[in-house]
């Protein structure tokens, strides 16, 4: 097939979320001999236009780079732009099929006239995040103009799920938001896969000590990890009042706090108040060379998110090196972790609950025979070649629905 993707980001432009999750999907794609090109916005100036990579191609088009007084109008810049840009690749590699993740620009596609079919990923449900960034005042004195555009976006969501020739949700939990926010919308063409991981790279590792050696982290403390966007629905500010109730038990315990967001001082501010400075490390951006290390030298990985959890990436990046995961019972968590057994969920989202957890597995052991039922959990449902090949599957039907339009 001649794919296009449609990504708001691509790697390694933005490090996190979509674009890191759609990078492996991409590279096997292309090694599965389909010719792959991917369009995204340009989010820094300095960026080319245009890249060859390892068996794909990659445009960018122009959109205000973050921090500009205009940034927050990339959306209109994605539905105006993306059409031209379309037309232009669709002359050259006549596409059979789109694979869309991102609203506006499905949008922006749809208004190609040549109307190519596409795949829409339900990743999450826009409007609903910005809701939950709006109770947290994350945008301030713009907050008014935010709450009347989150209307438009809800409309256009709506727009691209209907037009979407299949959809795919990465779990049930997403699957039932999309219903409450757009009822039958969709149902009928909706598939369930999950998110893949490179299990190689995201390697396992027995003893997590000799990691922490080549990290210079301590040897003779239980290490506790949690790797996030420091946003309102992360629930890492819980995490932090649960590290006051861990310390009482077990005092030499440590906590590494990956990840950047707007919450940072409010939350090193908070670790502060509580007197946890030598119990919590904030090690902001965490370089993706070094995160598999991370994974790695962690006996536990800990998932506190208060809501929206659509499936979380860094569960099985953890459960991949074989680190088992405490996580909140919320959104697909239950899906992607209660597979392994309940005590891996908390019994709710607040602080008591998280400190059960950690306190029961670290008093309990991280024995080598749980880090390896980890991987082996992983490496049978999210490796990348299984995942691809039921993405694959549903790409192929949608083109051959567009070949077959195009014979008759």
């Amino acid at each position: 097939m001649n794919i296009l993707v449609l990504s708001d980001a691509f790697w390694p432009d933005y490090a996190g979320g979509i674009s890191k999750s759609l990078l492996p999907e991409v590279e096997e794609l292309a090694a599965r001999k389909h010719r792959v090109v991917i369009v995204a916005r340009r989010l820094k100036q300095d960026s080319p236009f245009y890249e060859v990579r390892n068996g794909y191609e990659l445009y960018r088009y122009p959109s205000p780079p973050k921090g500009k007084t205009f940034y927050r109008l990339y959306p209109l810049f994605s539905i105006r732009k993306l059409p031209k840009l379309v037309a232009q690749l669709d002359r050259k590699f006549h596409f059979d099929v789109a694979y869309v993740h991102n609203t506006f620009q499905a949008v922006g596609l749809s208004r190609y006239p040549q109307q190519i079919p596409y795949v829409y990923v339900f990743h999450a449900p826009t409007p609903r995040e910005i809701e939950v960034e709006l109770e947290k005042g994350k945008y301030g004195a713009i907050t008014p103009l935010v709450k009347m555009a989150n209307h438009w976006i809800k409309a256009k969501e709506r727009q691209a799920l209907i037009q979407a020739s299949a959809i795919i949700v990465r779990s049930k939990f997403m699957e039932e938001e999309m219903s409450k926010l757009y009822g039958e919308v969709g149902k009928d063409k909706t598939i369930r896969i999950p998110l893949c991981i490179d299990t190689q790279r995201f390697s396992f590792v027995e003893d997590p000590r000799v990691i922490r050696k080549e990290l210079s982290l301590p040897l003779d403390r239980p290490v506790l990890l949690t790797v996030r966007r420091l946003v309102a629905r992360m629930g890492v500010e819980n995490l932090i009042i649960a590290m006051s109730y861990v310390v009482k038990q077990i005092p030499e315990v440590l906590l590494l706090i990956g990840g950047k967001g707007h919450l940072e001082n409010q939350l090193r501010a908070q670790a502060r108040r509580l007197n946890l400075e030598s119990n919590i490390y904030f090690l902001g951006f965490i370089p993706e060379g070094k995160l598999p290390k991370y994974y790695q030298a962690a006996d536990l990985f800990v998932l506190p998110t208060v809501t929206l959890e659509g499936f979380g990436l860094a569960t099985i990046e953890a459960l991949s090196c074989g680190t088992p995961v405490v996580a909140t019972s919320v959104g697909a968590n239950s899906e992607v972790v209660g597979p392994l057994g309940k005590e891996f969920l908390c019994q709710d989202i607040g602080p008591e609950a998280l400190a059960e957890r950690i306190v029961w597995f670290i008093k309990q052991g991280i024995s080598i025979e749980l880090r390896k039922r980890c991987r082996e959990y992983c490496e049978s449902n999210f490796r990348i070649d299984k995942v691809v090949g039921e993405i694959e599957r549903v790409l192929l039907e949608v083109a051959a629905r567009r070949r077959g339009k195009a014979v008759h």
